[in-house]
């Protein structure tokens, strides 16, 4: 590869990699609820509202679980801005990842019917599963997939705004090169919940969709409650998702996620997921019905990994002591109390589930604001009920870290933005870039021409206009409002030969520049 005269630019990625950390990483209207405020302590509610309008949020649902029952249940603001419809306690969100810990479930029934063993290898039961490294492929475990140790990097970009379907995005596993040896570092990891998924889905027999509604929607009274996007239509009380975009809050569309549904694609209201956080909380039962068995259910709530806790806001790592990860569940302790939770987000929605065992308190928090918001409910939730005397302000303290965040970023960018060097042209005219771009874990990329503009594009799932930044780098202004808040202005640069034809197409994906070879044909 040459050396290039311009810039070398790595700016989407990394700001992208900052506001996730932030999110990990966005005038009430109450409705109905299933009991009076009196059910909860005195001045929790003020509190959630009180969050709701600090960080201007669209629509929240809240439900509070006690002692196996829920005692309150509640919707404020509306499902889209610009729509007079409220938001209530029936209103489905996205859940994101706290879907994984349904997954895990759907694995654990295996085991209580001995069709599987949490030890069995994964390449036993699905032989066509590779990983990069031998190693990991022959050792791999039915509870590594579940447990974010395998070694290998995010890679989200191999399915995030892709055309590929599950199966295609469970093969290009085996060309994402490990960042750690297997079981040594925590790395979060969606993909091998995706496997988890097609491996359950294999060994029941059945697809993981229908697994998930019988298995676990039905026994579980979940009757609303769908795996996909399109399953949406047939459902009239839906919350629509929101991204902030050029400083405001606009709707947007709802991302597809059936090439990755396992680690993340399922929608509920608080009310139906209150009742997998009864099943959790109850020792596997619902309604006196035993779904799991108490014996799996304490392998999955039971630490398996441990990960760094010096990496969220500060006033709550002076809290914790350690943080570890279960099956499908994060497990730490919170002021002294074992904590079982986890957050899910997903474009424009932002979820926060869990119970603390002890004192048999659960919490559901949805948003639909892409909002850091939904966490500080369930720490606010928690205080209340513990009754503590820091009083700490949750939203005040969330507000900050965000800000401070958003600031390094914005500070990032200008940095970048700075280095442009101004009056210069691309090597070659538009049609000399025209062509298709591949790597092998990322899939293929294509640039055309319509009429005087280039245009970058993957399938029909992204696609966006390429303009002239400096020499021969462009940037993106993608199509979708959706693609331009995830994604930002991406930075795309191609590479030559000795021949002077374009050889590479460069793109910082999953926080490093990655290289799409041209395809000749």
């Amino acid at each position: 590869m040459e050396n290039q005269k311009h810039v070398k630019i790595k700016i989407n990625s990394c700001i992208n990699y900052i506001l996730k950390i932030a999110l990990i990483i966005l005038v009430a209207f109450p409705s109905s609820e299933i009991n009076s405020q009196n059910s909860i302590p005195s001045g929790l509610e003020n509190r959630i509202i009180k969050i709701n309008n600090d960080w201007d949020l669209p629509g929240l649902a809240v439900a509070i679980i006690k002692d196996n029952k829920v005692i309150y249940a509640k919707g404020f603001g509306v499902r889209e801005l610009g729509k007079s419809t409220k938001v209530n306690e029936k209103t489905l969100f996205a859940i994101g990842s706290t879907t994984k810990a349904m997954t895990a479930a759907t694995l654990a029934m295996l085991v209580d019917e001995k069709k599987l063993t949490w030890n069995d290898r994964v390449i036993d039961l699905l032989p066509g599963f590779r990983m990069y490294d031998a190693y990991a492929t022959n050792e791999m475990q039915v509870k590594d997939l579940l447990t974010h140790k395998s070694g290998l990097t995010r890679g989200d970009m191999t399915w995030y705004a892709s055309p590929r379907n599950q199966e295609e995005v469970m093969h290009s596993i085996r060309y994402l090169k490990p960042a750690y040896s297997f079981r040594s570092e925590y790395n979060y990891q969606n993909l091998m919940y995706l496997t988890a998924g097609i491996l359950s889905g294999r060994i029941h027999g059945d697809s993981w969709h229908s697994i998930m509604n019988k298995r676990i929607f039905k026994p579980l009274k979940m009757k609303t409650s769908v795996t996909k996007t399109s399953q949406l239509s047939s459902r009239n009380n839906v919350a629509r998702p929101h991204v902030k975009l050029d400083g405001r809050l606009q709707p947007i569309k709802d991302r597809n996620l059936d090439n990755i549904s396992p680690a993340g694609s399922v929608y509920s209201n608080v009310l139906e997921m209150s009742n997998w956080i009864i099943l959790n909380m109850n020792k596997g039962k619902f309604q006196g019905e035993q779904i799991l068995s108490e014996s799996v259910l304490n392998e999955m709530h039971k630490p398996q990994m441990h990960y760094s806790y010096r990496l969220g806001i500060p006033e709550e790592q002076n809290l914790i002591n350690f943080k570890t990860y279960g099956l499908g569940w994060a497990i730490d302790d919170y002021r002294g109390h074992k904590r079982i939770s986890h957050g899910g987000g997903i474009d424009g929605f932002i979820t926060s589930v869990g119970f603390l065992p002890d004192i048999e308190l659960g919490w559901v928090v949805f948003n639909n604001g892409g909002s850091m918001a939904s966490y500080f409910v369930g720490n606010e939730i928690i205080d209340s009920f513990l009754g503590v005397s820091d009083k700490l302000d949750w939203s005040a303290i969330g507000k900050e870290f965000v800000e401070k965040s958003t600031a390094q970023a914005d500070s990032l960018l200008k940095d970048i933005e700075s280095n442009l060097v101004k009056n210069t042209s691309p090597r070659l005219a538009n049609k000399g870039f025209v062509g298709e771009y591949s790597e092998e874990f990322y899939g293929e990329l294509q640039v055309s021409q319509d009429g005087n503009k280039l245009v970058l594009s993957r399938g029909d799932a992204l696609k966006g206009i390429l303009e002239h930044w400096h020499y021969d780098t462009f940037r993106v202004n993608w199509d979708e409002p959706r693609e331009r808040a995830s994604l930002g202005k991406e930075f795309i640069t191609f590479h030559f030969n000795i021949k002077n034809d374009v050889a590479l197409l460069e793109r910082h994906l999953d926080g490093q520049p990655k290289y799409f070879k041209k395809i000749n044909k």
